[in-house]
């Protein structure tokens, strides 16, 4: 991608919640169902962020440090990037499951504003994380094993080797 936004933890979080409203919202007013619009897309939008959360319990156990989630440990003590909500493998799955159950209005809706939403979200994690496009595909971290070597640049690896070298994980 060649730059870094290098956004704090809080506008990354605001850019990712503002962005889940104007998901929802925008399905919302062309359906007329701003409030389920506004749900999903803050489910699709925002709260796909809560695999950072299960990966941190999946490396750490029921044990939970929020200094230690927010400095990315989990990742730093695994190697690995499972993060089993951002794929944009979801999107065409949720899409096709719309158009099947597209008799059931309501929820059919639900599906394409949460399918947008979450495309959105990982539209704008490529850029704000400075990662290429695949690596927001599961199918492709699965077949670099979801190691964070294979996955991050260069450059990021070295940022990953000098955070664990200062928190004494080296």
């Amino acid at each position: 991608m060649g730059f870094e936004l290098d956004l704090s933890l809080p506008l990354h979080l605001s850019i990712h919640f503002f962005m889940a409203l104007l998901s929802g919202l925008v399905f919302g007013l062309i359906f007329k169902r701003i409030r389920l619009g506004l749900i999903a897309g803050i489910l699709g939008g925002f709260l796909i962020d809560l695999d950072h959360v299960l990966e941190y319990f999946f490396v750490f156990g029921l044990k939970f440090n929020l200094t230690d989630f927010f400095n990315g440990l989990q990742f730093l003590t695994s190697d690995k990037i499972w993060l089993i909500f951002h794929g944009y493998e979801y999107f065409p799955l949720l899409i096709f499951l719309a158009y099947f159950l597209r008799k059931k209005e309501a929820f059919s809706f639900f599906l394409i504003t949460l399918a947008f939403a979450g495309f959105v979200h990982l539209i704008s994690d490529s850029y704000i994380n400075n990662f290429p496009p695949k690596n927001y595909s599961i199918i492709y971290r699965a077949s670099k094993n979801f190691s964070a070597p294979e996955l991050l640049s260069p450059a990021q690896w070295e940022r990953n080797l000098k955070a664990k070298a200062k928190l004494g994980m080296e």
